[in-house]
């Protein structure tokens, strides 16, 4: 899903890579972390650079992620 809404940040991953984005997302909700912790978090796409991706890309991948690997924090998908 990731690859077809978002195909610069599939570009050049592994779906195992795409899939750790998701998970360490979903592992943030879970925690309870607050939605700019997840954000920034998710922003650098699993590497050092914390500006990897910009705040509206972050966003739609943490949405992603709740449709696709994590529905039961569907209640939190408005906060982003």
């Amino acid at each position: 899903m990731v690859r077809a809404q978002l195909a610069d940040i599939a570009a050049g991953r592994q779906d195992a890579e795409i899939q750790a984005i998701a998970d360490t997302a979903c592992a943030a909700l879970a925690a309870g972390n607050s939605t700019d912790e997840i954000v920034d978090t998710t922003r650098t796409l699993g590497t050092l650079d914390a500006e990897a991706t910009d705040h509206a890309t972050a966003r739609e991948l943490i949405k992603l992620a709740i449709d696709t690997t994590c529905l039961n924090q569907r209640a939190r998908v408005d906060e982003f």
